[in-house]
């Protein structure tokens, strides 16, 4: 497969797991154990944060019996060849009453700082009063991300042009606060029908149809609209590359790192379209 169409199919991937972040199993703690801890609103996927950073995690306790119970939480390293603890074990904070045997808190949990994405597990362990035996209660998994994850687009606009037509103006102040570096539409590389512009906002997809690319330059819409599946639309017109992002993606970036992920890589998708059709940008 050509490196572009795998590209392409990644985002595919991404994109739904970015809809779908809404759900991650845990699994069950073995018969016998007096509680149970589990994602809130049972998720189908990991729990998604930026290292270097204490993550406040929604989670669903079950104890059916809670008087003398303890809890404990233990945040693990986990790969196909290694399993470690991270830091100290952690309390977990249980309510005084509880009318339900379910009940929903959130737990603070501190986050290591990581230089690529990184599978963890909060692995939990409960007992009954002090000298019980200690029963696994849950595991919750995590992926958790480097803090800069957007480092290559700004490394990447000191020497590109990049533009931003944003009507309600989200996606420029998230770019000016990630110091990535925006120019004017009268800058050099546009001038020369080159550069990356990015149009957000009400009027992008009306822009779609306005707005074709010059050679060498590449144009991106964010319609912010729910597809099902969500759609990155490539299309060559004139020399250059318009792509249609169809998906809620923009009001994700300040908080989620797979919608950053997603945007970095549209990026890419844009380097790679480049290059196949022989335009040098450097």
């Amino acid at each position: 497969m050509h490196t572009r169409h795998k590209r392409k199919a990644a985002i595919s991937a991404l994109a739904v797991s970015l809809v779908l972040a809404g759900n991650a199993g845990a699994a069950a703690g073995p018969s016998g154990s007096p509680t149970l801890v589990t994602p809130h609103a049972n998720r189908i996927e990991p729990y998604r944060f930026f290292g270097e950073s204490t993550a406040t995690i929604p989670l669903l306790l079950h104890i059916p019996r809670p008087r003398g119970i303890r809890v404990r939480a233990q945040l693990m390293q986990v790969t196909s060849h290694l399993e470690a603890p991270i830091g100290a074990p952690l309390d977990v904070p249980l309510p005084a009453m509880a009318s339900s045997p379910e009940v929903e808190i959130e737990l603070a949990v501190p986050l290591p700082a990581v230089k690529r994405e990184t599978g963890f597990e909060l692995r939990f362990q409960s007992r009954r009063d002090r000298d019980g035996p200690r029963y696994a209660a849950g595991r919750v998994p995590l992926r958790v991300y480097p803090s800069d994850l957007l480092g290559p687009i700004r490394t990447w606009a000191k020497s590109h042009p990049l533009r931003v037509k944003d009507d309600q103006g989200s996606l420029l102040a998230f770019l000016r606060r990630q110091r990535i570096p925006i120019v004017g539409r009268d800058s050099q590389g546009f001038r020369d029908g080159r550069g990356v512009t990015l149009h957000a906002g009400a009027h992008a997809s009306r822009r779609r149809a306005l707005v074709p690319p010059r050679r060498g330059e590449a144009t991106v819409f964010f319609a912010e609209r729910e597809t099902e599946p969500p759609r990155l639309l490539i299309e060559r017109t004139g020399g250059g590359t318009a792509v249609t992002v169809e998906m809620r993606l923009l009001d994700r970036l300040a908080t989620d790192p797979l919608a950053q992920k997603i945007f970095l890589e549209v990026f890419e998708v844009i380097n790679d379209e480049n290059q196949s059709m022989g335009v040098n940008d450097r």
